[in-house]
């Protein structure tokens, strides 16, 4: 009895075999098609399904085109697609872009069915199919961005904006700018709109329909105070305080008449305020044309890096790159920064970065492997998750740890004069568990502000994790910047909230300048041991904060210690050797980064915890290492690199 699985499969390549037959394409073998038709069709008579499929599926073969026709017609197609593009004429380029997907598919079904190894060949063809959807994507945003410009209704612009947030975009920066500028012309539509019911009431006034005019004012204010909600909610902070004026002036103006209707008078100085129409008019931005158009170039740059590295996926996107996991050429699993936007200006800063990185040699910072100014990206070690990702808040005694190891990454950086300016929990990357941690994205910060564009998103995405000097001053920061920066961060991991957040930007950065936040045991009475710490870097005074991150390294690391100490009597042998093999290793690290304050006592309490250890694990290693350590406090001489190994090396067993 035939198979019904056979039976599925004969019939989803029926169509296809027709369509190849009808359109009669070079490379295209009709009859032989039909022969292999006919003896499957012999096959199903005989209820021989296995041999029918084998038959249809030869008959597909033969029926398909030449494979280089296909691919040559889609390239051209591709290539006309571009050109309109270029041209503004999106809708033709749109259909050119899926007319080349159509045939780059086609060729995809000749490849996947023909004989032989073609895995590599059909990776490519793969990429090439994602780069032209792309283009496709590209055209489409652009279409609807010029829906958004020649709009000269509301209603045209609400139906451009429910299109713009449900289209996939290949750049979600671009999704997020136009639709600021779709709610700027909405605003300043309503604004026209609300300057003739102020310039109607005024006229009621005059007319001595006093009630008429008080109703029409109270109803332009309501309409003002909704706008006011969506102009804060985008960040419009040029629209807010349109409004805002607007607002008074109803207010007054309201003020006035009230008073008349009450009194019979006019208050003593009061007039009566009319918006000039002419002030609400958008002024239309050039930066849109040229900047969107750099989605082209990143989808052509991402196209030629994939014929060297094979991309897995997407593991995320910054406010000016995208990262994502790949094998290199050599095959090991790499992560790859791709910068979004690139000209001149952001290519050389680009590789000083790459230089800086290359200096930045520490355990705590990620490795840059290699960079290519000409494509764009930096190929780095991957790792398994970041900070961003991680449930908050976690406890305590893990969250000093993080911004332990974070620390010595910055104590490293400072010691060169490199200052990162960009420490949030998604720069925070995780190799494995969560004290296993690196700082990423060593100073590209940088290239947000000097990059072609610096979009709504790109600002929205940094103010959160900035200092108030970034805001007040940011070309004159120093390394105090990235303290208070890591000090949002251990705030937020120890609370579970960030503590200046807000709903809008404009908020977000009076928080910032202004707000003291409550300390984290406020939230969390767990965090209390961190309070003076935390409280300490988030200073808005530079000059009050910690000035050094030893400073800063040395007072995490005391803390960290009492909690060990606290608790090991209470817990069970396993517990307190852990946290006896922790203390030890917070205490090499103060040595080894230099900020110890007292090397020799630093080492006789380190020469005590190997002790303590010893006698808890019985590890002859301990016994020889804590003879080792306790000559070298008692002769005062710092040990050597070879002996901090060993000890690490040991710890790590416990740890």
């Amino acid at each position: 009895m035939g198979r019904i699985a056979d039976l599925r499969e004969i019939e989803s390549y029926l169509p296809k075999i027709s369509n190849y037959m009808t359109l009669g394409l070079p490379g295209s073998n009709i009859e032989q098609a039909k022969d292999y038709l006919q003896n499957a069709l012999n096959a199903l008579s005989t209820d021989d399904t296995g041999t029918a499929l084998e038959m249809v599926k030869r008959a597909l073969i033969a029926a398909l085109p030449d494979r280089d026709f296909l691919l040559s017609n889609a390239l051209r197609l591709r290539h006309d697609g571009e050109k309109l593009l270029k041209a503004r004429n999106f809708e033709e380029a749109i259909s050119k872009f899926t007319e080349s997907l159509e045939k780059y598919r086609q060729a995809l079904t000749v490849l996947e069915v023909e004989e032989g190894d073609r895995e590599e060949l059909i990776q490519k063809l793969r990429n090439t199919i994602e780069t032209t959807e792309n283009l496709r994507k590209i055209a489409n945003f652009r279409r609807i961005y010029q829906k958004i410009k020649n709009a000269q209704t509301e209603q045209e612009l609400w139906e451009a904006i429910r299109e713009l947030e449900t289209v996939e975009v290949p750049m979600e920066d671009d999704r997020f700018d136009a639709l600021i500028v779709a709610h700027r012309k909405i605003i300043m539509l309503q604004l026209q709109a609300v300057a003739d019911m102020m310039i109607e009431a005024a006229e009621m006034y005059r007319k001595e329909d006093w009630f008429s005019a008080k109703k029409s004012l109270e109803s332009a204010k309501k309409v003002l105070e909704n706008l006011l909600e969506m102009a804060k909610k985008h960040d419009l902070v040029e629209e807010v305080a349109m409004i805002n004026e607007l607002i008074k002036a109803c207010d007054s103006n309201l003020y006035g008449i009230t008073e008349l209707l009450y009194t019979g008078e006019v208050p003593k100085g009061w007039r009566l305020q009319i918006p000039d129409k002419n002030s609400f008019v958008l002024q239309e931005e050039v930066v849109e044309e040229e900047t969107f158009d750099l989605s082209v170039n990143f989808e052509t740059r991402l196209e030629q890096i994939k014929e060297r590295y094979r991309i897995i996926r997407t593991i995320g996107e910054g406010a000016f790159s995208y990262v994502y996991e790949a094998k290199n050429p050599q095959g090991h699993k790499v992560a790859l920064k791709v910068l979004k936007y690139l000209d001149k200006e952001s290519t050389s800063s680009f590789m000083r970065e790459f230089a800086a990185a290359q200096k930045l040699d520490h355990e705590n910072i990620v490795k840059v492997h290699r960079a290519d100014p000409r494509l764009g990206f930096l190929e780095m070690e991957l790792a398994s998750s970041n900070l961003e990702e991680v449930k908050k808040p976690v406890s305590p005694s893990v969250a000093g740890r993080v911004i332990f190891e974070i620390g010595r990454a910055l104590h490293h950086a400072h010691s060169q004069k490199i200052y990162h300016r960009d420490i949030k929990p998604s720069n925070i990357l995780i190799f494995g568990s969560l004290e296993r941690v690196k700082l990423g994205d060593w100073g590209l910060a940088r290239l947000a502000s000097k990059a072609t564009r610096k979009s709504s998103l790109v600002r929205h995405k940094t103010i959160l994790y900035s200092s108030p000097e970034q805001i007040k001053d940011p070309e004159h920061i120093d390394h105090r910047s990235d303290i208070f920066q890591l000090g949002i961060v251990f705030y937020e991991i120890l609370t579970g909230k960030h503590p200046f957040t807000a709903e809008y930007e404009g908020t977000i950065i009076n928080n910032i300048l202004n707000k003291t936040p409550e300390p984290p045991s406020y939230l969390n009475p767990e965090a209390r041991v961190f309070d003076e710490i935390v409280m300490k870097m988030l200073e808005k005074d530079p000059e009050k904060r910690y000035q050094t991150v030893r400073e800063l390294q040395n007072d995490i690391k005391e803390v960290l210690i009492r909690m060990g100490v606290h608790i090991k009597d209470s817990v069970s042998s396993r517990e307190r050797t852990k946290i006896l093999a922790e203390n030890a290793y917070l205490r090499i690290k103060a040595i080894v980064d230099g900020f110890a304050q007292e090397v020799s006592s630093e080492l006789a309490k380190l020469a005590a915890d190997l002790d303590a250890l010893y006698h808890e694990t019985g590890h002859p290693e301990l016994r020889d290492l804590h003879a080792q350590v306790s000559l070298m406090a008692s002769e005062n001489a710092r040990p050597t690199e070879d002996t901090f190994r060993k000890v690490e090396t040991v710890l790590k067993k416990w740890m």
